[in-house]
C-alpha cells in the first residue's frame, strides 16, 4: 500500500484512492472503553479524481462518523455536486442515528454526491445493506474496494465486526426502527404457522443460539432480524425473508425459490430432472447428498476416465451451488435457480445480473460483497459458507477457469469438466451417431480446427438450426468442445 499523504488538488488512480481511505482508517480514535468501535476512513474527490479531503471516525469529535466529518465538518461551505466518496464501511443507513442526527447515507444524498466505493459491508446481518440501499434507491452509483483491501479493513476491523454479530444475536430490541425494504416487512396472507418448526430448530441447533422454537425472545430475535414483522393490527406475520428462510413452503408465495437440477449421464439418453424446494436453511444439505449421488453417475466411469487430478470435486459444485441460492436476485419472479450437468459441461445459472462488474468475476478479481446479507448471515452461521463472498479463491483453482457471462436474466458460471475418453470409449459413442450427427463430427476432425456453425451449415449444405441443435449433442456427449459464446461460439472435435 502507498505511504505517501495525499495532495489537496491533485488527481490519483481508483486504487490510490482506496488505499489513502484505507491508510485514513487506521487513525481512527476509539470512543468506548467496554467494547470495540469501527475504524472507519473517507476520501472525498471531485469527479475527476482530485483529492478534497480525508477523514476519520473520531478525527474532530469523539465518535463523529468518518463520511459526516469530511462532508460537514471539512466541506460544509463546499459545492459537492457529482463529487466521489471512498468510505471503508458502508455508509449508516437512515433511522441509524437518533433524532436529530442524519444518518451518514442520507448526508451522502443530500450533498449530492453521485458515486460511492464502499470497502466492506455493515458487519451487522440487522443493518447490513441498507446504506447501500438506500444509496441505490437515490440514484447513487455504488461500487467496491479491491479485495486485497476489503482483507485489510477486515483485518483491522476484525473485533469489531465479531462484536456486532454476537449482538445480532442477541434478542434485545433498539428503539430505533431501520427502514424496511420490500423483502423485510409482513405478508398479510401468512401467519407465523406457516413457518417450519423444524427449519427454525435446524438453525438453532447449527448456529448454536440459546434460544427456543416459539419462545418470546427467539421470537424477538427474529423481530430484531425483520424474520417476521407486526402489521397495523400489530398480528406478526413471516416477511419475504422469514418466508423464503424457514417457510414450509416458500415457494407459494415466491414460485422463483426453486432450485432445479437438469443431468445428462450419456449420449443418446433422457435427461434426468429434479427440483429442490422449501425453507432455504434446509436445502444445502439436501443438494449435497443429491450430488453424492448423481455425481458418480453423471461421470459415469464406464463411460469416462480422468484426465488428471482436478476433475470438479463435489466441494467446489457445492460451494457454487449454494453461492448461487445465496446472491442471486428473489425479486425476479418465475426466474429459478438452474444447474445442468453434462459429461462435458457444468453450467449454473442464478437470476439476476451481478452487484458487480462482470469484468472482475471473469477475472476473478470479484470484491466480497452480498446482494443478500440476511441471508448470506443465515448461510454463514449455519457453516454452509465459509464467509461473504463468491469463493472465488477456491474457483479460480480449478483448471480450466470457468467462465461467468450474463444475459437478460441470467449470471452463469460454466465450468469445463476435465474428462477424456479411451479409443474403446469414443468408438461406442459414434458407433449410435446419426447420419447427420457422424457427418458434423467427422468434418470437424478433418479440418481439426476450430470452425463457427454457419461453416459447418454453408460446408455440408444442413440448415443452421439444425447443425447447432447436432453440435449441442455433441458437445453434451464431450465429442465435441466449444470455445466462445451466442453466435460467435467456435467448434472443435475432442
Amino acid at each position: 500500500m502507498s505511504k505517501k499523504e495525499p495532495v489537496v488538488g491533485q488527481q490519483y488512480s481508483i486504487k490510490e484512492l482506496q488505499e489513502f481511505a484505507v491508510a485514513e482508517m487506521n487513525k481512527s480514535i476509539s470512543e468506548h472503553a467496554d467494547r470495540a468501535d469501527p475504524k472507519v476512513g473517507t476520501v472525498l474527490v471531485d469527479r475527476d479524481l482530485t483529492f478534497i479531503c480525508a477523514a476519520h471516525r473520531g478525527e474532530l469529535r469523539s465518535g463523529d462518523h468518518a463520511e459526516f466529518t469530511a462532508i460537514e465538518r471539512k466541506c460544509r461551505s463546499k459545492k459537492l455536486d457529482d463529487c466521489i466518496v471512498f468510505a471503508t464501511l458502508e455508509p449508516c443507513a437512515p433511522k441509524a442515528r437518533k433524532f436529530p442526527k442524519l444518518s451518514c447515507a442520507e448526508r451522502i444524498v443530500n450533498a449530492r454526491i453521485s458515486e460511492v466505493y464502499i470497502g466492506v459491508q455493515d458487519p451487522d446481518p440487522t443493518v447490513a445493506g441498507k446504506g447501500e440501499f438506500f444509496l441505490r434507491s437515490q440514484g447513487i452509483k455504488i461500487e467496491y474496494f479491491d479485495r486485497d483491501l476489503q482483507e485489510k479493513i477486515m483485518s483491522a476491523n476484525e473485533l469489531f465486526m465479531k462484536q456486532a454479530q454476537e449482538r445480532a444475536r442477541k434478542a434485545d430490541l433498539e428503539e430505533i426502527e431501520l427502514t424496511k425494504d420490500s423483502m423485510e416487512i409482513a405478508l398479510p396472507h401468512f401467519d407465523l404457522k406457516d413457518l417450519s418448526e423444524d427449519a427454525l430448530q435446524m438453525y438453532i441447533d447449527k448456529s448454536g443460539i440459546d434460544y427456543k422454537v416459539g419462545s418470546d425472545e427467539f421470537n424477538r430475535l427474529l423481530l430484531k432480524w425483520e424474520l417476521i414483522d407486526f402489521d397495523k393490527q400489530n398480528v406478526a406475520h413471516p416477511t419475504g425473508w422469514g418466508l423464503l428462510l424457514f417457510g414450509k413452503n416458500p415457494t407459494d408465495k415466491y414460485s422463483q425459490a426453486r432450485i432445479k437440477f437438469t443431468v445428462l449421464t450419456e449420449m443418446g439418453t433422457e435427461p434426468k430432472t429434479q427440483d429442490f424446494i422449501g425453507p432455504l436453511v434446509t436445502i444445502p444439505p439436501k443438494i449435497e447428498e443429491y450430488l453424492g449421488f448423481i455425481f458418480p453417475k453423471s461421470l459415469d466411469r464406464s463411460h469416462f476416465e480422468r484426465r488428471d487430478n482436478s476433475e470438479i470435486s463435489i466441494q467446489l459444485l457445492r460451494e457454487v451451488i449454494i453461492n448461487a441460492i445465496t446472491h442471486r436476485d428473489y425479486l425476479i419472479a418465475e426466474s429459478q435457480i438452474l444447474i445442468e450437468i453434462t459429461p462435458q459441461n457444468i453450467v449454473v445459472k442464478s437470476p439476476g445480473k451481478p452487484i458487480v462488474a462482470i469484468e472482475k468475476l471473469q477475472n476473478f478479481t470479484a470484491p466480497t460483497v452480498s446482494r443478500n446479507p440476511k441471508l448470506a448471515d443465515v448461510y454463514y452461521n449455519m457453516r454452509y459458507i465459509e464467509r461473504r463472498g463468491f469463493g472465488m479463491e477456491e474457483i479460480q483453482k480449478y483448471n480450466p477457469k470457468p467462465v461467468y457471462s450474463i444475459d437478460e436474466v441470467y449470471t452463469a458460471l460454466t465450468i469445463t469438466r476435465n474428462v477424456s475418453f479411451s479409443i474403446e470409449e469414443k468408438q461406442n459413442l459414434i458407433d449410435i451417431l446419426t447420419e447427420k450427427e457422424k457427418a458434423v463430427y467427422d468434418y470437424l476432425i478433418k479440418t481439426a480446427s476450430k470452425i463457427g456453425r454457419a461453416e459447418i451449415a454453408q460446408r455440408l449444405e444442413i440448415e443452421d438450426k439444425t447443425v447447432l441443435r447436432i453440435l449441442k449433442r455433441l458437445n453434451n456427449a464431450g465429442l465435441v468442445l466449444s470455445e466462445g459464446q451466442g453466435k460467435a461460439t467456435k467448434y472443435y472435435a475432442n
